[in-house]
């Protein structure tokens, strides 16, 4: 039996229950009738509440005039009830309501009072008020329930002198980025953006993903590069509590305790397998949101995800409409970066790649499939592509080139693009699934020349390079004719007292530093390493 080892369940299935049970898809938008009286608070829409958290917050901060204005306090108007209200529907605006919004939050404050509903020719005073407001200039009147689906984005411009750019003199931090690096000069996922990881269907995105995420929650290092330590959120359109829990265990398993309680505290895997979680919608051409991001974003905000990472897998799950319109890209990009907005997160939608690249050997543009829009809303858009003959014939790997995916980028607004890595499937016996671990290649001397002592020494060397930080009992652990090394125990110890005797690997006393940035245990102080004379071939793509 799988326990179930994704913490904060309670925050996912409120989530899931937001989303309600799976029904026939509907693509038609409602909009709300008109109300009239007062509202109780508990009607207020939470994604409402998001945006004025200045009201709705349980501390009250001090001397909040907008949150005593909206309690009932209007002494710094004199008085002057009229006043108040028209203020307090100026700050709803401010905020990024709608009118009808303002209107229905207006209600649950204590400004409301029976007049708000008086007709004053043929508007109401209420009607009159938010229309001062928001500066509408309608001939024609209009009830509060036909305002048009554009006006819940209602934009309130300032002051031109709002909107100069600055120069900032002696120049400005860098930029931060929430993903590993793949390479030097080359990290994943920049934060307050909209990222996207595209491969074909089954190649990996989803394992890749997961393992990313549990990395960055637990601020385990990847690819032998130190990661920051944050929350994340990955939300599944196709992957159930089990499977997910089946990976999640086979990428911690051997892990220590301590860094799997971390990834458990920090990371929320959300399955929606069977769930219409679509986060846009369509109504006669017009392309919305469907309500379901100010739904997660709480979710996110209860969960206090403040400038970490969400993951969407995939895209195709959460869109409504045909991708090959630039529409269908547009909206759902606006939507993930709302998610962008309210978290400062890293948001990454993994997307599928045309069948037309099954023998790409490029990461490239035009390489996810549907309209250039969605890549064009991208910052940093990042692919995986099978090793290619080519390169499996290089590498003297032929026979296992389907374990071997390249991870490169194809965009990259805030760094190189030319660089990538090599990654290796691994199948988990215990948990019968695959991981993926970052490796170096390197071109084989040839077979014909080499003895069976001097193959088995050449895996061992090749081991270490791409795991920097292996003791003597890893390395037996990997003896045996079906483990890595395919030898004996007493081969494989012969092969290091060599390597060793040679100076190819030498025993490496482990630092404080190092211990910290790769969480690694007090009990190891000694550990195995390659020479560092040779370089991976990584020019050579698939």
């Amino acid at each position: 039996m799988i326990n179930n080892l994704i913490q904060g369940q309670h925050l996912i299935d409120s989530f899931v229950n937001l989303l309600g049970t799976p029904s026939p898809i509907k693509a038609a938008i409602t909009f709300p009738p008109k109300i009239t009286g007062a509202n109780d608070l508990s009607e207020i829409p939470l994604n409402l509440k998001h945006k004025l958290s200045q009201l709705f917050t349980p501390t009250p901060v001090t001397d909040d005039q907008y949150r005593s204005l909206f309690h009932g306090d209007i002494t710094k108007y004199e008085g002057d009830h009229s006043a108040a209200d028209l203020a307090l529907i100026g700050y709803f605006s401010r905020q990024g309501l709608s009118p009808s919004e303002a209107d229905q939050v207006f209600r649950g404050s204590k400004l409301y009072r029976p007049k708000w509903d008086e007709m004053r020719g043929n508007k109401t005073y209420g009607e009159i008020t938010i229309g001062k407001a928001y500066q509408t200039q309608s001939s024609h009147p209009k009830t509060l329930a036909s305002l048009p689906v554009s006006e819940s984005n209602y934009i309130n411009f300032s002051s031109p002198a709002n909107y100069r750019p600055i120069f900032i003199p002696q120049g400005m931090a860098a930029r931060t980025f929430i993903g590993p690096k793949i390479c030097d000069g080359i990290r994943l996922f920049p934060a307050r953006a909209l990222s996207s990881l595209v491969a074909l269907g089954a190649v990996g995105k989803t394992s890749l993903l997961l393992s990313l995420a549990c990395h960055i929650a637990a601020g385990k290092s990847w690819n032998n590069y130190p990661v920051q330590q944050k929350k994340v959120a990955m939300l599944f359109c196709e992957e159930t509590q089990e499977e997910i829990s089946r990976k999640f265990s086979a990428i911690t398993e051997n892990w220590s305790l301590q860094e799997r309680k971390i990834a458990e505290d920090n990371l929320l895997a959300i399955p929606l397998l069977g769930i219409d979680a679509r986060l846009t919608a369509i109504n006669k051409n017009q392309y919305a949101g469907s309500g379901l991001t100010e739904k997660l974003i709480f979710l996110l905000k209860d969960f206090e995800l403040r400038d970490g990472l969400v993951i969407l897998d995939h895209m195709q799950g959460f869109t409504a409409g045909d991708l090959n319109i630039s529409e269908t890209a547009t909206a759902i990009c606006r939507e993930a970066n709302k998610i962008v907005d309210a978290t400062g997160a890293a948001v990454v939608m993994a997307a599928h790649t045309s069948k037309n690249n099954i023998k790409a050997t490029e990461v490239e543009q035009g390489f996810a499939v549907g309209s250039l829009a969605f890549e064009n809303a991208t910052r940093q858009m990042s692919g995986m592509i099978p090793m290619s003959d080519e390169a499996a014939k290089k590498y003297g790997l032929s026979e296992t080139q389907g374990d071997y995916v390249w991870l490169a980028l194809a965009k990259n607004s805030y760094g190189a693009t030319a660089e990538g890595i090599w990654l290796k499937k691994v199948l988990n016996k215990n948990y019968h699934t695959v991981v993926f671990e970052p490796v170096l290649l390197y071109e084989p001397v040839s077979a014909t020349k080499m003895t069976a002592n001097e193959k088995l020494s050449a895996r061992i060397v090749n081991y270490l390079r791409n795991h920097p930080f292996t003791t003597k009992n890893i390395l037996d652990s990997l003896s045996g004719t079906e483990e890595e090394f395919k030898a004996s125990k007493s081969k494989v110890r012969e092969a290091i007292g060599g390597l060793i005797d040679s100076g190819e690997i030498e025993i490496h006393t482990v630092t404080d530093e190092e211990r910290v940035a790769n969480n690694i245990s007090k009990q190891v102080t000694k550990v195995l390493r390659a020479d560092s004379i040779k370089t991976a071939n990584t020019d050579v793509r698939p």
